[in-house]
């Protein structure tokens, strides 16, 4: 008994060797995570704390931006790892240009890998990266919503911005919207953000008259889109 070459092709197209990457990919990941645990802990304590952190980063010169590029990355993709303090060290440390390209462009790029991952992974592995009560009420929220409503969860901080990504990608909305919508609602957190490191609270006036009609857009969003307080 033998199979014909045209059946062999049939049943070899038939095993999809995605699912063993995904999971090989996944598991390595993991145990990089685990190899590099005590590290790990200690950048968790430091992004707490801005003045050590800024100390910490700035030890390693030219490969400062790298670092902070790196973990704003991990923080975006990891969601209970608080990004703000790594924003506001690199506008210290570089200054507001060259820090609001690493921030904004990092974060985006954090965000569409974590898009990707909900959207190629399923829930069972974003559980492991984001308490499941968290994606229960968000995903609520979300549901049906589109590219408009996306951007606002980035732009109004209501919102759990980096759980934002995995709902995205759980849900009906296109990469190439959900690009749009994390690349805008991502640059007034990120401009405000770096320039609190650059500037400190010593902001020039036409900033803070900036920032009062964003506030102010912001506060009659959260009254006209009541869902995001539920």
């Amino acid at each position: 008994m033998y199979l014909n070459l045209n059946t062999t092709q049939v049943i070899w197209q038939r095993i999809s060797f995605r699912p063993l990457v995904k999971y090989l990919v996944l598991g390595l990941l993991l145990a990089l995570m685990w190899w590099q645990r005590h590290w790990l802990g200690e950048m968790w304590v430091l992004l707490g704390d801005r003045e050590r952190l800024i100390e910490f980063v700035g030890q390693y010169g030219p490969l400062a931006s790298l670092l902070i590029g790196i973990l704003l990355v991990l923080q975006v993709i990891v969601a209970v790892i608080p990004g703000h303090a790594l924003m506001v060290s690199g506008g210290f440390l570089f200054g507001f240009g060259p820090a609001f390209a690493l921030n904004l462009a990092t974060t985006v790029l954090g965000s569409q890998i974590a898009f990707q991952i909900s959207r190629r992974s399923g829930r069972p592995v974003v559980e492991r990266l984001v308490a499941a009560e968290q994606l229960d009420k968000w995903d609520r929220v979300a549901r049906n919503k589109g590219t408009l409503f996306f951007l606002l969860s980035f732009m109004i901080p209501v919102f759990p911005a980096d759980v934002m990504n995995y709902v995205a990608g759980m849900s009906a909305l296109t990469g190439r919207k959900f690009f749009v919508a994390n690349f805008i609602g991502r640059i007034p957190g990120v401009v405000l953000l770096t320039l609190l490191g650059s500037h400190g609270f010593e902001l020039p006036l036409t900033v803070w008259l900036g920032v009062l009609p964003l506030s102010l857009l912001m506060m009659w969003l959260l009254h006209k889109f009541p869902v995001v307080q539920s």
